[in-house]
C-alpha cells in the first residue's frame, strides 16, 4: 500500500484546527498527515456539558494549576472519552485502516477494535509524577495512580505501535510498563512556529538571553534570574528577555513580555537572542529549544528528561544541573563571549532541527510505519 493510499482516523484532545491546542502538537500533526494519506476525520473526545461539570467538581483544588491536571488525568474522564470515541468510530466502521490516537488519555474502544490503532506521546504518568511538585503529575497519588497507570499500560499493551517524542520516554516505556522495544519508535517533535525554519544569516553581537514558557517556576525562571544577575556582574550590556508569563520584574536590563500571541513578535524574539535558557525542572520534551535552533540560537537547559538528546552537551549549546544558577551563568557567558563558538552551536542546532526536529519529517516516519501494519 502506498502512503497516500492509507485511511487513518485521528483521536485526540482539542480542536485540531487550533494551532495552539495541545501546544500545537494536534495542528501540526494532523495538517501533515492530510497531505500524505487520506485522513478520513479527527475526532476531539474532549468531555463537555454536564460530565465536564461533575468531574470539574469531582477534581477539585484550590490551586487552579492542580485542579486542571486532576481533571485532565481523572480516571473517570478516561472512561468517558474512550465511550466517546467507541462511539464514534462505529459510525465510520470499515472506512479507515488504521486509528491515530494522540495521548494515552482514552482508547479507541472498551473492547477489541478491527484495525490497528498506533499512539504518539511526549511523556507518561510514571514520568510525570517523578518530576518533582511543579510536574504535570505532581498531584496525582493513592488510588487514583493506581487506576491512572493501569490505564495508561493498557493503551501501551493494545497499541500496535508507539510512537515517543524521546529515547527517554522509551526507556520508560520499556523499565516501568514492561512494553516490548520493537513496537516503540522514537520520531520526534517539530517546530510550531509558523515561520519555519529561519534562512536568513544570524548575529551573535546583541548579548540578548532568552526564555520562554508560560510555566515560570517549573521551566526554571527563577533559576534564570539568579543566574542573569551574577552575568550582568561581568557583563554589563547582557539583556534578558522573558516571554510567557505575566510578571512584574523591575529590574535592569530584564525586559518581560508575557504571553505573545503575535508569532511574528515571538519569531523577532529569537531572532535577536544570542543564547537561549530553559533550566527546567520537568519538560517532557522541549519543543521552545528546537525553535531556538531554528534561528541558530545556542541553548542551556537542564540535564534531565529529554533536554539532552535535543542539546547534546557542548554540540548545541550545554546542560547544567537543575537550579544550578552558578553553573547556568557560567556557560551564558561562555556563550556571549565567544561568538565563533555560539554559531558553532547555533549551526548544529539549526542542522537538527531540518534533518530531525521538524513536523514533516515526524510525520513522514510515522505515516511510513502505519502503513507497515495495513
Amino acid at each position: 500500500m502506498l502512503p497516500q493510499q492509507l485511511r487513518v482516523v485521528g483521536l485526540t484532545l482539542g480542536d485540531a484546527e487550533d494551532p495552539s491546542s495541545r501546544s500545537g502538537v494536534n495542528h501540526n500533526v494532523f495538517s501533515r498527515m492530510s497531505s500524505r494519506c487520506d485522513l478520513i476525520d479527527v475526532i476531539d473526545l474532549d468531555v463537555r456539558g454536564f460530565p465536564k461539570l461533575l468531574l470539574a467538581a469531582m477534581s477539585f483544588s484550590f490551586d487552579r494549576r492542580r485542579w486542571g491536571n486532576k481533571l485532565h488525568q481523572n480516571p473517570q474522564a478516561f472512561k468517558i472519552r474512550t465511550g466517546i470515541a467507541e462511539k464514534a468510530l462505529a459510525e465510520i466502521r470499515n472506512k479507515y485502516d488504521v486509528v491515530f490516537q494522540d495521548g494515552a488519555m482514552f482508547l479507541p474502544s472498551n473492547g477489541d477494535l478491527p484495525t490497528p490503532f498506533v499512539s504518539y506521546h511526549d511523556s507518561n504518568i510514571i514520568l510525570a509524577t517523578q518530576g518533582g511538585p511543579l510536574a504535570h503529575g505532581a498531584h496525582c497519588g493513592g488510588e487514583r495512580l493506581r487506576k491512572t497507570i493501569q490505564q495508561e499500560a493498557e493503551v501501551y499493551r493494545r497499541a500496535a505501535l508507539i510512537f515517543v517524542m524521546s529515547d527517554w520516554l522509551k526507556r520508560s516505556l520499556i523499565q516501568d510498563f514492561k512494553i516490548s522495544e520493537s513496537k516503540i519508535k522514537t520520531v520526534y517533535a517539530g517546530i510550531n512556529l509558523d515561520s519555519g525554519i529561519d534562512h536568513k544569516p544570524k548575529l551573535y553581537d546583541g548579548r540578548t538571553i532568552l526564555f520562554v514558557g508560560k510555566n515560570f517556576d517549573r521551566k526554571g525562571g527563577q533559576v534564570v534570574l539568579k543566574a542573569f544577575r551574577k552575568v550582568r556582574s561581568t557583563i554589563r550590556d547582557a539583556r534578558l528577555v522573558i516571554i510567557g508569563p505575566q510578571l512584574q520584574i523591575d529590574e535592569e536590563g530584564v525586559e518581560v513580555r508575557g504571553f505573545v500571541r503575535d508569532r511574528d513578535l515571538l519569531t523577532r524574539s529569537y531572532q535577536e537572542a544570542s543564547v537561549f535558557v530553559l533550566p527546567s525542572n520537568f519538560e517532557p520534551f522541549g519543543i521552545a529549544f528546537c525553535e531556538a535552533f531554528a534561528h541558530r540560537v545556542p541553548c542551556i537547559g537542564t540535564n534531565i528528561c529529554a533536554m539532552p538528546e535535543i542539546i547534546e552537551h557542548g554540540r548545541g549549546g550545554f546542560l547544567v544541573e537543575p537550579n544550578d544558577h552558578e553553573t547556568l551563568a557560567d556557560w551564558i557567558c561562555e556563550i556571549l563571549r565567544d561568538g565563533h563558538l555560539a554559531r558553532q552551536m547555533g549551526a548544529y542546532g539549526y542542522t537538527k532541527v531540518k534533518t530531525t526536529f521538524n513536523w514533516d519529517v515526524v510525520v513522514d516516519k510515522m505515516v511510513q510505519h502505519c502503513v507497515s501494519l495495513v
